[in-house]
Formats: structure tokens, C-alpha cells, sequence
């Protein structure tokens, strides 16, 4: 077996968010039979809007044709998973979603959605995370498991899961991949970045090379749509919590000595 102290070494070592999310999802999938990890980062949680509108996330392991579905019909708007996950604290097994989904507890358009990862999903968990002042979540999903079993095992190995989950967001670093996904381009990041450093509009107008002021609220008006802000020093603020604000990458994180005892190995 793939020892839980394992996977926590080889995701510090991994150099990427993107190498650290593979080492995750391949233990989830060897260990738990988890095919399917999503994992999302809420960049704001403070409207339903926000949060559908203001995150980035990584996919892998269920069928295309189910992303397909998804993004044809718009699905995220409604995705019942991801509103719980960004809301709530405790982890929410998917069988809680069907249940109420054959109760008809649901409303229509939540109950759309659930219905339709049922026909590629039997099992599974959604996981809040909340690390370094940052909300987000990791979906566990089992395309063709027994759902009794599955839960069972969940409450079994919840303390691991949920400790390596947390672990992962806390040693992440998702700078590169809201740049992209959220269309941030070199001079949005160049502003933002002489705006920490406490520079007035005539210096940093000087340092863009432009004459005018609106260009600097142009700039700071798209980061803060991006990262769902209201003003310059709470942009300022988050920036900096995302890693947005340095160029090199972040510091490698080490295993803190709580992890042994959440891990239930000393």
C-alpha cells in the first residue's frame, strides 16, 4: 500500500500544482477507487454568482462525454456540489445528493444537474477545504462502485482523506493557472503588482509608459472582476494570499508534525 506519508513527501517534492494534483488523484484512485478528482478554488464566496463565476478548477478521470453534457447545458450555474461545497464545512457524500434528488427535495434546476451525474457517477464525496484564508473543494467520485460500500469506506478513512485533501490545498499554488483561466494579461498583472509596492498614479503611469490615469483603473477594474474584490487594497490583499504578486514560485511547504497524529501513525 501507497502509505498516506508517502503521498505527503512526494506532493511537497512535486514542483507544480499540476504534478502535485496527479500524485493526489493517482492515490485516490489506487487506494479509494476514486476514477473521477475535481478540484476547485474559490476565489469568492460571497454571492451565488461569485461563486460560479469567480473560480478555477482542474478536472480528470470521468468520460468526456459527461463534460460535454456538462458545459453544453450550462450546468455549472446549477451545480448543486460545488454551491454545498463552497458553503459548508463538512464533507457531503454524493448518495446525500441522490437521495434527495428520488424524494424530489430538490428544485428543478439542482435536481437536472444531480440527475444527470447520475448517469455517470454511483458514488463519491465533496470535500470543503480551507486553507491560507482560501475556500475550495475536491470532489471523490466513483463511476461504478457499490454506493453502500462506498460510504462505509468514506466514514472508515475520512480523518486520511479529508488530511491529505486539506494537505494538497494547503501546499498549492494556483497563481499560474487564475492567470489563464481567468484571462489576466501581462500589463493587468504589472499594475496590480505597482500597486502593492504603494506607487502613485503618475509613477506608475511612468513605469507602464502611459499617460493616462483611466488606463490604471482600466487594469485594476479587470483583476478585481477576476478575483472578486471591491476595491484596490482588498484586490491588493487576495493577490497576495494567490501568489499573484511575486514572480518566482512559492516556497516549498514541509510536513508539519500534526500530520502524524491526524494521520493516526504515532
Amino acid at each position: 500500500m501507497y502509505a498516506p506519508l508517502d503521498l505527503i513527501r512526494d506532493i511537497t517534492d512535486a514542483p507544480t500544482l499540476d504534478a502535485k494534483y496527479k500524485v493526489f488523484s493517482g492515490f485516490m484512485e489506487a487506494e479509494y477507487g476514486y476514477v473521477g478528482v475535481n478540484y476547485g478554488l474559490f476565489l469568492d464566496t460571497r454571492s451565488l454568482h461569485a461563486i460560479h463565476n469567480n473560480h478555477v478548477s482542474k478536472r480528470s478521470g470521468l468520460p468526456n462525454e459527461w463534460r460535454e453534457i456538462y458545459q453544453r447545458n450550462n450546468y455549472a450555474l446549477d451545480d448543486y456540489g460545488m454551491r454545498m461545497g463552497a458553503l459548508t464545512r463538512k464533507p457531503i457524500l454524493q448518495s446525500s445528493f441522490y437521495r434527495a434528488l428520488d424524494a424530489n427535495e430538490l428544485p428543478e434546476n439542482f435536481a437536472r444537474v444531480v440527475g444527470g451525474v447520475r448517469n455517470f457517477v454511483s458514488s463519491g464525496v465533496v470535500l470543503p477545504l480551507q486553507a491560507n484564508g482560501m475556500r475550495g473543494i475536491i470532489g471523490l467520485f466513483d463511476p461504478s462502485g457499490d454506493i453502500l460500500k462506498h460510504d462505509a469506506r468514506f466514514e472508515r478513512d475520512r480523518t486520511t482523506i479529508q488530511t491529505l485533501a486539506n494537505y494538497l490545498h494547503m501546499c498549492s499554488d494556483w497563481s499560474d493557472d487564475i492567470i489563464v483561466q481567468m484571462g489576466l494579461s501581462e500589463m493587468n498583472l504589472k499594475v496590480l503588482r505597482l500597486k502593492a509596492q504603494g506607487l502613485r498614479m503618475k509613477e506608475i503611469l511612468y513605469e507602464i509608459q502611459r499617460d493616462n490615469p483611466k488606463t490604471i483603473h482600466s487594469h485594476m477594474q479587470r483583476v478585481r472582476r477576476a478575483l472578486g474584490t471591491r476595491n484596490d487594497m482588498e484586490t491588493v490583499q487576495r493577490a497576495a494570499k494567490l501568489g499573484l504578486l511575486k514572480e518566482d514560485s512559492l516556497p516549498v511547504h514541509q510536513v508539519s508534525p500534526q500530520l502524524y497524529d491526524a494521520l493516526g501513525l504515532r
